[in-house]
């Protein structure tokens, strides 16, 4: 698990590490006294786990573990803390868990081996591949859809990040150029079913809501090199080459500004 340290006070965050030392599982990849560079460094790279106090100047831990969430909703989030007053609102904003201050190597071998519970809990089945021609795998495997249209609708709702997909756009996206409205309908009927029992198959319905006049993927349960990519994660914006669901020819204007964040990125790293 990539982890992260932030406690303004040095010896503090000097002592954490050395209880965190040859725990198995467990990659320092970060050690901050500035809450806002522990934030800047989560935006840019892969962090799983973070252990934070919370009473620092500035941008307190709280605060920080509501915008790492922001960036990253599956981190880890620990508290590790010299005051319980903090602990009604650190449940609050739902931290993974608590440390109080002092604390010994078994209490932090505890809190390791809650997280590394939590995380594989939290291992998400569904996974969507973007950059290139559209794919929805599944532990791993590639799936089937009943049909083209089928899979475009997935890939439609990915392409929305989780906001819904009206029927009408829905219509406008698949059944382009169809000048048969009834037709339309029915087709966009058959696609939604088609949907459907291709996810029941896999086991994976949940991934998906249809409302009233309108559906969504269930972002939070889904991962996807589209998301990884605007949150910034370092090597999702390093493996966009300007692919992007290639099939679909309504999904061109986000290659654009794709090319936009990563050429905005690539001027940060030369200006660091």
């Amino acid at each position: 698990m990539r982890t992260i340290l932030v406690d303004d006070m040095e010896l503090d965050m000097r002592l954490l590490e050395l209880k965190c030392a040859g725990m198995p599982d467990f990659e320092i990849v970060g050690k901050f006294t500035d809450p806002a560079e522990a934030l800047a460094f989560a935006g840019a790279n892969e962090v799983d786990f973070a252990m934070l106090d919370i009473d620092m100047p500035g941008m307190n831990g709280i605060d920080l573990a509501m915008r790492l969430r922001e960036i990253r909703g599956d981190i880890i989030i620990v508290f590790v803390t010299a005051h319980p007053r903090f602990a009604v609102e650190a449940f609050r904003m739902k931290a993974d868990y608590m440390v109080f201050k002092p604390f010994d190597r078994d209490d932090i071998r505890d809190v390791l081996e809650r997280a590394k519970l939590l995380q594989s809990r939290q291992k998400k089945r569904v996974r969507f591949h973007t950059f290139g021609s559209f794919e929805m795998l599944v532990g791993e495997k590639p799936v089937r859809f009943h049909s083209a249209k089928a899979k475009e609708l997935m890939a439609l709702c990915v392409y929305n990040e989780g906001r819904p997909v009206s029927i009408y756009a829905i219509i406008e996206a698949l059944c382009e150029g169809s000048e048969d409205k009834n037709a339309a309908n029915t087709g966009y009927r058959r696609t939604i079913k088609e949907l459907l029992d291709t996810l029941r198959e896999c086991g994976e319905e949940e991934i998906f809501v249809r409302e009233r006049g309108s559906c969504r993927i269930r972002r939070e349960l889904v991962s996807c090199d589209y998301y990884d990519f605007w949150s910034g994660a370092a090597d999702a914006v390093s493996r966009f080459d300007g692919r992007f669901m290639s099939d679909y020819a309504w999904a061109e204007p986000a290659i654009y500004r794709m090319f936009e964040k990563k050429g905005h990125a690539a001027l940060i790293d030369l200006e660091k």
